[in-house]
C-alpha cells in the first residue's frame, strides 16, 4: 500500500554498493599504475647506476694503466688513446710546473724551451737557451751585423743536441768551423716539420740568415701525420681548397688536460673503436705528401729572402751502410734542391766499418742520439759543403709574409 511495486524479475541496485566498487576499482588502478611507476623508476636508477659505476671503472682502470703500466710511446695512434693515456698519467700541468721544466706553451708550434736557461740539466747535461729560447748561451742581434754571416738551424732533438754540451751540437761546431759565421739553433725535442716551419717564421727568418739548414731525421715526417705527439701541435692537411692548418692555435697543455679529464669515457671508447677501425696503417710512406707541402714552403720562404735553404741528412742508424732510398733522396734529386749527405763520413772518420765500433764512437750509450764526435761528422761535412759552395750574403730582405 502506498509503496512502489517493483515487476517480476527487476533487479534491486543499491547506489552504495555502486559506490564502494568504483573506488576498489580505481585503488587497484592506481596501485598498479604506482607499481609501474616504482619498477619504471627502480630501472632508471638501475641504468643510472651501472652507467655511473662503468665510468668510474673505465676511469680508474685507464689510470692505474697509464700511471703503472709500460710508459705510452709519444706517437700513439688513435691520437684520442694518446691524448687519454697523457692526461690520466699525469697530475693537472700548469706554466709554473713547465717552467721549472723549462718548457713553455707555444701557439703555433705546441711548446718550446724557455729563454734564459742556465742550469737545467737533460739527461744529466746542463742545457742554456739565449733570450728568445734558443739552444746556447750567444745571442743574436738584430739587425744583423755587416760583419758577419748568419745560419739558422732547424729539427728535432738530433739538432737540439739532445744529452750533450751546448758546444756539441752540430750548429755549435759547424759555427766554430766557419770563422765569421753565426749558427743560430732552433732545433726542438720531438719537432716534426711544421713545428720547424713556425720556427722559421717566427724566430728565424727575424734573424735575417743567409742560409737555412734542416737537419733531416727520417720519424720526422711521420710525426707530421699527427696532432697530438706526447703534447698538442700544428698539422698541414690538404683539402678541397688547397693545404690547410690544423690544431692551430695549439691549446695550451692544460687545456687539453681538463677537456680530456671532462671527457666522457663511455663516450670516447666507441670513437676510440672507430678510430682505430678507420685510421688508415702507418708506413715508410706515411707523411711523405705533408713533409713535401711544407719544405716547399720553407724553401720558398727562404729564397724569398735571398738565402739559401739545405737539407742535412741524420741517420738514426749510423754505423750501418748508407742508404740511397727514402724520402731525403728523393726530395734532394729536385731541381735547385741543396743537401748534406754525412752518413759515408762516419765510416770514413772512424776509419772503420765495424759497427760496435761505430755505434760506440758516434752514439751515446743506450740511445740513438749522437755523441759529440757523431756530431763533430756532421758540422765537418757542412764545413766542408761550404768551402766547396761559400755562403754568402741574402741579397735582400727577408720576406714579412710566409707563404
Amino acid at each position: 500500500m502506498g509503496g512502489e511495486v517493483k515487476a517480476p524479475g527487476q533487479a534491486m541496485h543499491d547506489p552504495t554498493s555502486r559506490d564502494a566498487g568504483s573506488a576498489a576499482a580505481s585503488s587497484r588502478a592506481s596501485e598498479a599504475n604506482n607499481g609501474r611507476r616504482r619498477r619504471r623508476a627502480v630501472r632508471v636508477v638501475g641504468v643510472l647506476f651501472a652507467v655511473v659505476l662503468a665510468e668510474v671503472l673505465l676511469r680508474g682502470g685507464l689510470t692505474l694503466y697509464a700511471r703503472f703500466g709500460p710508459p705510452p710511446n709519444c706517437g700513439v695512434r688513435p691520437e684520442l688513446l694518446g691524448r687519454l693515456l697523457y692526461v690520466y698519467a699525469h697530475d693537472r700541468p700548469s706554466p709554473a710546473a713547465m717552467s721549472e721544466d723549462g718548457i713553455v706553451p707555444d701557439p703555433h708550434r705546441g711548446y718550446r724551451h724557455a729563454s734564459g736557461l742556465r742550469t737545467r740539466l737533460l739527461q744529466g747535461v746542463p742545457v742554456s737557451t739565449n733570450s728568445r729560447g734558443m739552444r746556447g748561451s750567444r745571442e743574436f742581434d738584430v739587425p744583423r751585423p755587416t760583419s758577419v754571416l748568419r745560419v739558422v738551424a732547424l729539427g728535432d732533438s738530433f739538432t737540439f743536441g739532445e744529452g750533450v754540451p751546448d758546444d756539441a751540437t752540430w750548429p755549435a761546431q759547424l759555427e766554430a768551423g766557419l770563422p765569421g759565421t753565426e749558427v743560430a739553433n732552433l732545433g726542438e725535442r720531438a719537432y716534426a716539420h711544421d713545428q720547424m716551419y713556425f720556427a722559421l717564421s717566427d724566430d728565424g727568418m727575424p734573424l735575417e740568415p743567409d742560409a737555412v739548414i734542416l737537419g733531416f731525421y727520417p720519424n720526422d715526417q711521420w710525426r707530421d701525420e699527427l696532432t697530438f705527439y706526447c703534447s698538442d701541435k700544428p698539422r698541414f692537411s690538404p683539402g678541397v681548397d688547397g693545404w690547410k692548418i690544423e690544431n692551430e692555435p695549439v691549446p695550451s697543455p692544460w687545456d687539453v688536460y681538463d677537456r680530456y679529464r671532462r671527457l666522457p669515457l663511455l663516450y670516447a671508447v666507441p670513437r676510440l673503436v672507430g678510430e682505430m677501425w678507420t685510421q688508415p696503417p702507418t708506413t715508410d710512406r706515411s707523411g711523405e705528401d705533408r713533409a713535401a707541402e711544407i719544405l716547399r714552403r720553407m724553401r720558398e720562404m727562404v729564397e724569398a729572402a735571398g738565402a739559401r735553404f739545405l737539407l742535412v741528412n741524420l741517420p738514426d742508424h749510423p754505423e750501418g751502410p748508407p742508404e740511397t732510398r727514402g724520402f731525403f733522396y728523393e726530395y734532394c734529386v729536385r731541381p735547385g734542391a741543396e743537401c748534406v749527405d754525412p752518413w759515408a763520413a762516419f765510416r770514413a772518420a772512424a776509419g772503420t766499418d765495424d759497427p760496435v765500433a761505430l755505434r760506440a764512437r758516434y752514439q751515446r750509450p743506450q740511445d740513438i742520439h749522437y755523441s759529440r764526435e757523431g756530431y763533430a761528422v756532421v758540422a765537418e761535412a757542412l764545413r766542408l759543403h761550404f768551402v766547396q759552395h761559400p755562403l754568402f750574403r741574402a741579397t735582400r730582405a727577408p720576406s714579412a709574409s710566409p707563404p
